[in-house]
């Protein structure tokens, strides 16, 4: 019960901050909503008594009154009911808000947790459920709860032990109905499941990123059919909650017919004795015709509130957790470049009892350019992904700039970091937005983006479209917006590493979207894309290594071969026989041009 008051305070609360007027809309819209079933009652027995004593003044008065209050309170019911559905909106985008931060904040282990992805989910579904709901709740039960106690009042004058079969029934309905919702509640995280599964499989079918795929391999059915298994699944879900529901309302039913049999056996028995008059025999079989669909609202409505103060909980729980905190309060001195070292570092992906890196050590002197190459699974990815701090549950050290990588301020190291992944995404914003990642740009800022985009050979493109810097990236949103093709997505994306700048730049397979003469262009200014900075970058085309400083050769999450590409071409090891695999290849497929970079080696 502490957690229930405690949910309910933490709801008015944001409401209070959100708008105080509201509250006296509340008590407005509760009277409102009693005063009409209360007159209901009341009318027949009023009209009754007027005409039996045969006073047409008091009948016209009592008539005009009850129906003001009836016509008033259906007006004000309508009329707030609209009206606050502006108020519940902004709630309700103000709390998906903090869960949105939240998400975006969180460990970026967090964001392949399917356990924390399920609990976002129930947070996020959380608010739709209990924003407007316990409004609406609260009202009815405060509402009922007062017509409730009126018809007590009127009740008890007659026999109060008429009323113990009422509150039996009310008691009972509250316990079937807490029972359900409760069963329901413990089931949310498989309800999150079947619901992420299904919802992620549906908006395949229409994903921009999987249109080509569903189109050119025909595979429409067969996501179709991943939808509907977890759309199955999902009506089995509700099913289950059917039968508990099933029970509730077959007991409401038995005790319904015993209480109803009752009340009326005795009214019908004192009227025929003559112990009440006509119009008290109408007031009281209405009071308690009406005090059975009070008492079950009642009763649902307070149930139903348990259950929206367990919602609340369901979304605090995810917004108010501190959670594992990555990083700490370190800062790392501004340098042109930085120096790196992992120290028998061991690492596996959450959940998975292999690893991917094994005692793994090795050192970087500032300014130094290392290219990892080595077969799939081989660790290179793994690695840049360390040193970009997205992972902290590591064995062993991995220290930058001389400083243990775990003590240092995430947010403030990542911001002297440069990466570019296989996978970079643009946003769809303008082209300038994408490289600086900010709106309003300075004029300064603006010829820092011009300058990457002429380095990356973008520019002449980029001046050729209708808005040139203002265009947007993509037609997601905006339909004048431009597409990319897969290098120019990959160039812009590496324009953003540029104008970032950092002591350390990231390159994991940053031209895996390039042909190779174009990978080759690229590369032919990596001096200059690079600069001072000590720069990490993978490549599966082995060409490219030839620009770097040092070569490490990957195999199992341990370092094979190391060296410059001459003194591993010389040595005739793995190396070797994967980049003569590689210049074979291209002879193959006539690429003259690879071909003579290859054979300039």
């Amino acid at each position: 019960m502490k957690n229930f008051f405690q949910n309910i305070s933490y709801y008015i609360r944001i409401v209070w901050q959100s708008e105080k007027s509201y509250f006296s809309v509340f008590i407005v819209l509760t009277l409102a909503m009693a005063a009409g079933p209360i007159s209901g009652v009341l009318l027949p027995k009023i009209v009754i008594q007027d005409i039996m004593e045969q006073d047409l003044a008091s009948f016209a008065i009592h008539i005009g009154i009850l129906v003001i209050v009836s016509m008033s309170s259906s007006f004000l019911v309508s009329y707030y009911s609209l009206k606050n559905d502006a108020l519940f909106l902004r709630l309700g985008f103000k709390l998906k808000e903090k869960l949105q931060k939240k998400a975006m904040e969180m460990p970026f282990v967090d964001t392949e947790n399917p356990t924390v992805l399920n609990s976002l989910n129930n947070a996020t579904s959380s608010v739709d459920r209990f924003v407007m709901a316990l409004h609406k709740t609260g009202t009815g039960f405060l509402s009922n709860g007062i017509i409730l106690f009126f018809y007590i009042i009127l009740a008890a004058k007659l026999q109060p032990l008429l009323l113990l079969l009422p509150f039996l029934n009310i008691a009972l309905n509250l316990f079937y109905e807490d029972r359900v919702k409760k069963y329901e509640y413990e089931k949310k995280d498989e309800r999150a499941d079947i619901l992420r599964k299904r919802d992620y499989t549906f908006s395949l079918m229409y994903d921009y990123g999987y249109g080509k795929e569903v189109r050119l391999f025909a595979i429409k059915d067969w996501i179709i059919g991943i939808y509907r298994q977890y759309q199955h699944q999902y009506e089995m879900f509700l099913k289950r909650i059917a039968v508990k529901k099933k029970t509730a309302v077959a007991v409401d039913l038995i005790f319904t017919f015993l209480r109803e049999a009752a009340v009326y056996f005795y009214l019908v028995d004192i009227f025929m004795k003559g112990e009440l008059t006509v119009d008290y025999f109408v007031l009281y079989t209405g009071i308690f015709a009406s005090f059975a669909a009070v008492g079950q609202n009642l009763a649902q409505m307070g149930a139903e509130m348990v259950d929206l103060a367990r919602q609340v909980q369901t979304y605090r729980d995810f917004a108010e957790d501190k959670g594992k905190l990555d990083g700490g309060t370190a800062r790392i001195p501004l340098a042109e470049a930085y120096g790196f070292e992992f120290c028998h570092v061991s690492f596996r992906y959450p959940g998975s009892e292999q690893y991917v890196l094994k005692d793994f050590s090795c050192k970087v002197n500032p300014g130094v350019h290392v290219a990892l190459v080595g077969r799939n699974g081989a660790g290179k990815s793994t690695i840049v992904k360390l040193l970009c701090g997205l992972y902290n549950d590591y064995e062993g050290i991995i220290r930058v700039g001389g400083i243990d990588l775990r003590t240092l301020d995430l947010r403030k190291y990542q911001d002297c970091i440069a990466a570019v992944f296989q996978e970079s995404r643009v946003i769809p914003a303008t082209v300038l937005e994408n490289i600086t990642l900010k709106e309003g740009n300075t004029p300064e800022e603006v010829c820092r983006a011009q300058e990457t985009l002429q380095l990356m050979g973008l520019y002449d493109k980029v001046e050729g479209l209708p808005k040139k810097l203002e265009t947007p990236v993509g037609k997601a949103i905006d339909p004048d917006g431009v597409e990319l093709s897969g290098g120019e997505h990959q160039n812009l994306v590496i324009c953003r590493a540029l104008y970032r700048g950092g002591g350390i730049l990231l390159l994991d397979e940053p031209t895996a979207a390039l042909d190779a003469l174009a990978e080759h262009e690229v590369y032919a200014h990596f001096h200059d894309i690079s600069q001072k900075r000590t720069t990490l970058f993978i490549s599966h085309r082995l060409n490219s290594t030839r620009f770097c400083d040092e070569i490490w050769l990957l195999d199992q999450g341990r370092i094979m071969e190391r060296g410059s590409h001459d003194e591993l071409y010389k040595k005739g090891g793995r190396y070797y026989q994967m980049f003569h695999a590689q210049a074979q290849y291209y002879k193959k497929q006539g690429y003259s041009e690879g071909e003579d970079a290859y054979e300039e080696a």
